[in-house]
C-alpha cells in the first residue's frame, strides 16, 4: 500500500508538472484573433472606405520570451475601385474588383511595457488584383507597399516612425516616403484610456512625376478607448487633417469626385479579441 500510495504520489507530482510544463509552453506561444466594425476606417488620418463603415478581422502571434511576433490583419476599403475614372475602359464587368485590404507584419517588441521599449517591424500593404497601373496618372505603380517601422515608447507615450520600401500607398511616388507618429494612450480610470495622436505624412516627390508636395499633410485624432471586459472594447474619436482636395483643379484626397477623405469626423469602433 505505501508503495502504491508513493508510486500515486510520485505519478501526481509528474503529471502535475507535466501539466505546469505544458501550460509554460504555451504561455511561450500566444495566439490572438479580432474582429471589428468601424464607421468609417481612417488611417493616418485618411478614410478607407469613402466614409462608410469597414468590416475587419486579424490573427496574431507572439513568442513571449522573444518579443518576436507576426499576423495579418483584413478590412473592408472602396478606394481602389474609386480610383477608377467612370469614363475608363477599365470600368466595366471585367474590371478587377479590390473590395479589401490585407496587411502582412512581422518585428521584434524590447523592453519593459510599463517603462521604456521598443518596437520594430516591417509591415506589407497588399492590394489583391489592384492593378491601379492600368490607371491613367499612376504610370505603372501598384497600390502594393512595404515599410519598416521603429517605435520606442516611455509608459503612455510613444513615437513611431514608417519608411516606405516599396513604391508609396496611394499616389504616384517612390519609395523614401515616411511617416511620424507621436501619441500617447492615458488611462485615467479603470478600463477607460485617453488616445491622442499627431502624424505628418511625406512622400518623396518622383520629378518625372510630380514637382511639389501637393500630397504631404499632418493629421490628429483624439478619442477615448472603454475596455468592456471579456475581449470587447470599443472606442469614439474625432480625428482630421490638412490634406488637400484638389490641386490646380485636380482631385487629390479625393478620388474621382466621391468624396474628401482627409476632412474632420467622428468615428465609432467595436473591437472583439479572442
Amino acid at each position: 500500500m505505501k508503495k502504491l500510495i508513493l508510486a500515486s504520489a510520485v505519478s501526481s507530482v509528474f503529471v502535475g508538472g507535466l501539466a505546469q510544463a505544458e501550460e509554460a509552453a504555451k504561455s511561450d506561444h500566444v495566439i490572438s484573433y479580432n474582429v471589428g466594425v468601424t464607421s468609417d476606417y481612417v488611417f493616418r488620418g485618411i478614410s478607407q472606405s469613402r466614409n462608410r463603415p469597414a468590416f475587419s478581422g486579424g490573427v496574431d502571434y507572439a513568442h513571449a520570451p522573444t518579443g518576436l511576433y507576426a499576423g495579418t490583419w483584413v478590412s473592408t476599403i472602396s478606394w481602389i475601385d474609386d480610383s477608377y475614372p467612370a469614363s475608363s475602359a477599365t470600368d466595366s464587368s471585367s474590371r478587377p474588383r479590390t473590395p479589401y485590404e490585407q496587411d502582412f507584419y512581422a518585428g521584434i517588441k524590447l523592453g519593459d511595457p510599463a517603462g521604456l521599449n521598443f518596437d520594430v517591424g516591417t509591415i506589407y500593404y497588399y492590394y489583391p488584383r489592384n492593378k491601379l497601373d492600368t490607371v491613367p496618372g499612376y504610370l505603372g505603380l501598384k497600390a502594393n507597399t512595404n515599410e519598416v517601422y521603429g517605435k520606442i515608447a516611455y509608459g503612455p507615450v510613444y513615437f513611431k516612425a514608417s519608411y516606405a520600401i516599396g513604391d508609396a500607398i496611394w499616389v504616384s511616388n517612390k519609395s523614401g516616403s515616411y511617416y511620424l507618429d507621436l501619441g500617447a494612450d492615458v488611462p485615467v480610470m479603470e478600463g477607460l484610456t485617453v488616445n491622442a495622436h499627431v502624424g505628418r505624412f511625406v512622400f518623396k516627390q518622383d520629378t518625372t512625376i510630380l514637382t511639389d508636395s501637393r500630397y504631404d499633410y499632418s493629421d490628429w485624432k483624439i478619442g477615448l478607448t472603454k475596455d468592456f471586459g471579456g475581449g470587447l472594447s470599443g472606442s469614439i474619436a474625432a480625428t482630421g487633417t490638412n490634406a488637400k482636395e484638389t490641386f490646380n483643379g485636380s482631385y487629390v484626397w479625393n478620388f474621382n469626385g466621391t468624396g474628401y477623405l482627409g476632412d474632420t469626423k467622428g468615428i465609432v469602433s467595436l473591437t472583439k479579441t479572442f
